[in-house]
């Protein structure tokens, strides 16, 4: 009786890392996208028909860039924010990048780094020639 429950117990641990070996593969499946442009992001100050002094202040310490990046048939815009007056590299136009996209952000694979979250600020998908290939 002993014999089974090992058995059990050892069978039910394997099934267990498989299946969460099953879930990380699901999770870092990545798509290969072009980055596009890269702009820096100025917030808008002033909100028409309001007070000037109602807006909020800027982040004098944090910096903005919008990534726009071609994945399949569509482009996403993300936004990357760092503390320096930075992109790094893997930004530049016309690069290749490796990443995945959730619904509200990218993930972009950076080789012997972690990955560089970007949070989508918006997304145009293209109707016609290129979503009949995808099919």
């Amino acid at each position: 009786m002993k014999k089974i429950s090992v058995v059990i117990a050892v069978l039910a641990a394997m099934l267990a890392v498989i299946n969460a070996s099953a879930k990380e593969s699901k999770i870092r499946q990545y798509l290969e996208g072009t980055v596009v442009r890269v702009d820096k992001y100025e917030p808008q100050q002033v909100v028409s028909g309001q007070n000037p002094s109602d807006a909020p202040l800027a982040d004098p310490e944090t910096f903005a860039y919008d990534i726009a990046v071609h994945v399949n048939c569509g482009t996403y815009v993300g936004r990357y924010q760092n503390w320096y007056n930075f992109v790094p590299a893997v930004f530049s136009p016309n690069q290749k990048i490796q990443l995945r996209l959730t619904r509200s952000a990218m993930y972009v694979n950076v080789p012997n780094e972690k990955e560089i979250e970007l949070s989508i600020v918006s997304k145009r998908i293209e109707r016609g020639p290129c979503e009949l290939a995808t099919r």
